[in-house]
């Protein structure tokens, strides 16, 4: 059975106007809570939520308590602040309900909460009861679990004509692009409560240029191409079949890997995948290369980027499902035999970015470890560097400039005996920012990095590093530019018209 309906636009009207006059909104949640910001309080894992004021004093306090809280609140008291025809509307949406054998209580069969100016109804996170409801098949995820967030943190909200949102459950992706930079969104997820969900937050946000289909993937808009695609599909690996929003099949790819085989029909040049997921690594096979291969024969065409966020082995992810199952040694030790024989070196989680190029200049396939600044502006300089970079017939771009050593990176010299004295022995970069990249160097690159202090142009450093000898004699300057262009990639070097987002700006 779904829950709400879909009355007239005059009820949600109603309720939408009435939620933002009683500031439920996540300015007015984080001052009334005390937070800086709204996810700090309500991302908490597979169950966000609050604890419910202990008298509602007013509306904020009455909405916080049945849609975040998730508790049943006295009639009467409620009475006091939704009144008239938005009572009304919140009943005839079936977003208040009266609790069953105990009609002076009412509670709401939904989460119901605010997102970037959106607001966003789910399944949810635990009944009347207190008890999980998470584990129902076809449970619509809230919008507002830290993944959601991370996701959003990622994406480039640059205007683009039309955008398609795959595994949509809530569709709170294709509604804010709606809302804030596409002409015209589509949101699709297999389940009809998702879609249902889907719909009735369209409506409650008053969105005419998106639209909410059901179906598999990219079925239910054959024969279209797109500006940008973006997805969250289910992929965690599973030993049973489990719940639709989380169950990504026997490796986890199942769903991801349907998403990117058949992306070569459905994404427009230029155009982009933004898919927010977890893959397998295994012995020699990075997790992006192995996306390049699923792209099939036009792979070529196609720039591969993975924002690695979190990685985890074997051993760990089995103790987490176990864990997280409540279940026994057995079981840990099914899953420890599963992986073994899917030959999972790690588990990789994070963004995966694939980029339908327009020239003829080579794809690049690449993987970088997010920092804890980066977001959309730090993963757009990088594509479009890697871009450039990755189109060059030649090395002019980086010799002719003015290297200048990033603000943040570090140098660490180790020091051994060596000959009866103490001597560098080896020299590793790290930075931070836009990523975390550690470089474990030769002794001219770490002198290099030293001497790039924006003033000096490449050819010069090359030049002197040749006279003075701390460059290898037999360095050919291809190799030298091939080196200082890692060096910008890695975000050690910037050079002029390529200097990376600084976190303190953003």
């Amino acid at each position: 059975m779904l829950p709400l309906r879909l009355a007239t636009p005059d009820h949600f009207t109603q309720v939408r106007e009435f939620l933002g006059q009683a500031d439920y909104t996540e300015q007015g949640i984080c001052r009334r809570m005390g937070l800086r910001g709204l996810h700090e309080y309500l991302s908490r894992g597979e169950n966000p939520g609050i604890a419910a004021p202990p008298d509602p004093q007013d509306a904020l306090d009455a909405l916080l308590s049945l849609f975040l809280a998730g508790v049943a609140v006295n009639r009467d008291l409620l009475g006091g602040f939704i009144v008239g025809k938005v009572w009304e509307s919140f009943e005839a949406l079936d977003i208040l309900c009266s609790v069953p054998d105990h009609p002076d209580q009412i509670y709401s069969p939904l989460a119901l909460y605010p997102v970037r100016g959106l607001y966003i109804a789910s399944d949810r996170w635990k009944s009347l009861d207190g008890f999980p409801l998470t584990n129902d098949k076809d449970y619509v995820f809230p919008a507002i679990h830290s993944l959601t967030h991370e996701f959003l943190e990622l994406l480039t909200p640059s205007p683009c004509r039309n955008l398609l949102d795959l595994c949509s459950g809530t569709a709170v992706l294709a509604l804010l692009a709606s809302r804030h930079y596409a002409q015209q969104s589509w949101a699709v997820d297999i389940t009809e409560r998702a879609t249902h969900f889907g719909e009735f937050n369209r409506r409650l946000n008053d969105l005419v240029n998106a639209k909410v289909l059901q179906g598999n993937l990219y079925e239910p808009v054959k024969g279209m191409k797109f500006d940008r695609i973006v997805a969250h599909p289910p992929f965690v690996p599973a030993i049973e079949r489990g719940t639709i929003y989380a169950d990504g099949g026997e490796d986890g790819e199942f769903v991801t890997r349907a998403i990117i085989e058949e992306l070569p029909q459905f994404l427009k040049p230029n155009g982009r995948l933004y898919c927010a997921t977890m893959g397998i690594e295994r012995e020699g096979e990075p997790y992006e290369q192995r996306v390049r291969q699923w792209l099939g024969e036009e792979h070529g065409a196609f720039d591969v980027v993975f924002i690695a966020d979190r990685t985890q082995g074997p051993a760990q992810f089995a103790y987490r499902a176990t864990r997280n199952a409540k279940g026994s040694w057995e079981l840990m030790d099914q899953w420890r035999a599963h992986l073994e024989r899917l030959k999972v070196k790690n588990l990789v989680h994070g963004l995966l970015l694939i980029h339908a190029k327009e020239s003829k200049r080579p794809a690049f396939t690449v993987q970088r470890r997010k920092g804890g600044h980066t977001g959309s502006a730090e993963i757009e300089w990088f594509r479009g560097w890697e871009s450039t970079w990755a189109g060059r017939s030649n090395h002019d771009l980086v010799l002719q400039s003015r290297p200048l050593a990033a603000a943040g990176f570090e140098m660490h010299v180790v020091l051994s005996r060596q000959n009866g004295q103490l001597a560098p022995s080896k020299y590793t970069l790290r930075v931070t920012h836009p990523f975390v990249v550690e470089y474990e160097c030769p002794s001219w690159v770490a002198t290099l990095v030293a001497c790039c202090d924006g003033k000096v142009n490449a050819l010069q450093l090359f030049e002197t590093g040749m006279r003075n000898r701390w460059i290898p004699s037999d360095l050919p300057v291809e190799e030298f530019a091939s080196t200082l262009g890692r060096l910008v990639s890695d975000g050690f070097l910037e050079i002029d018209g390529f200097a990376p987002p600084r976190p303190e700006t953003r």
